[in-house]
């Protein structure tokens, strides 16, 4: 299984390398799947008109690429991917499934660009205001940053160039893990403690450390509640358990989060044995220290 992130700027070429690689992938057997904004019935405007619009798409995008990827497909997510913090975590996607992963960047010249975009259907092509924006807030991929390589380029002008690329991006997702004529092969991504398996001892266990996550997630929601649009403060938790400091809203997808990387990292010694108590403590503590 990989994930291959195709990253550029509007009208670089992406979709067209992302349907070449989708083939050359299919020639070799194997179960392919690209993912995109048309796709997901979103259409290029307004899915970028603004920065809300923008954070919606990108949540979509990362969200439908967590549940495709598995052991037998390859993924391609052909899209901007132009910022280099959204890049960073379809990397821990791809590395918390113990996936191969790299970055294709498409290029052209803005005016090769511009053209292309004008030669689009008018309901496919980007207003004069949203690809500027884009245009202008590209971040390149870099390949020094472990969540930017093996970084492959490609030119959208010179079809000739970037068959032996796309070729390149094949070999390098499919090798055995070994330097192929310069090329640079894509290791099997390895998941870290919060992001492997759980090693349990006992279910008793995993019961406890869920429980009392849960009750200070429920202490936390309360007070919350109560503070309205405020921060929520000072949160008093049961007796002997030190008090959570909160300012600002935390919501329940965060609180969730942090729960279970806490019961994963908390379920690896198999020998373990807590109380209820010392379980809420635990998690008190882990959720102070991540908040903050």
């Amino acid at each position: 299984m990989a994930l291959v992130v195709v990253s550029g700027r509007p009208c670089s070429g992406k979709s067209r390398a992302s349907a070449e690689l989708k083939e050359l992938f299919k020639l070799k057997g194997l179960k392919v799947i690209v993912i995109d904004e048309p796709g997901l019935q979103l259409t290029r405007n307004e899915s970028y008109k603004d920065s809300m619009n923008e954070k919606i798409t990108r949540g979509r995008l990362k969200s439908t690429t967590e549940r495709q990827i598995n052991r037998n497909t390859i993924v391609i997510l052909d899209s901007l991917n132009n910022i280099k913090g959204f890049r960073y975590e379809l990397w821990c996607i791809a590395r918390a499934a113990a996936a191969r992963y790299c970055v294709l960047q498409c290029s052209a010249p803005e005016d090769a660009a511009r053209a292309w975009n004008a030669a689009r259907p008018a309901q496919q092509a980007y207003s004069e205001a949203v690809f500027k924006d884009l245009w202008s807030r590209y971040e390149e991929p870099d390949s020094r940053n472990r969540w930017d390589k093996p970084l492959f380029r490609v030119n959208g002008l010179e079809p000739e160039e970037a068959d032996s690329v796309l070729q390149a991006v094949v070999e390098s997702m499919t090798g055995n893990g070994a330097p192929q004529q310069g090329v640079a092969v894509a290791k099997q991504l390895q998941p870290t403690v919060a992001t492997s398996n759980p090693v349990l001892s006992t279910t008793n266990l995993l019961h406890e450390l869920d429980t009392a996550a849960q009750d200070v997630i429920g202490s936390v929601g309360a007070a919350q509640e109560r503070a309205g649009s405020s921060a929520a403060g000072r949160v008093d938790l049961e007796q002997g358990v030190e008090p959570l400091f909160l300012h600002r809203h935390v919501n329940q997808a965060e609180l969730r989060r942090h729960k279970r990387v806490f019961i994963k990292v908390a379920t690896q010694n198999p020998g373990a044995r807590v109380s209820s108590q010392a379980a809420r403590k635990m998690f008190a503590s882990f959720l102070q220290e991540q908040l903050q």
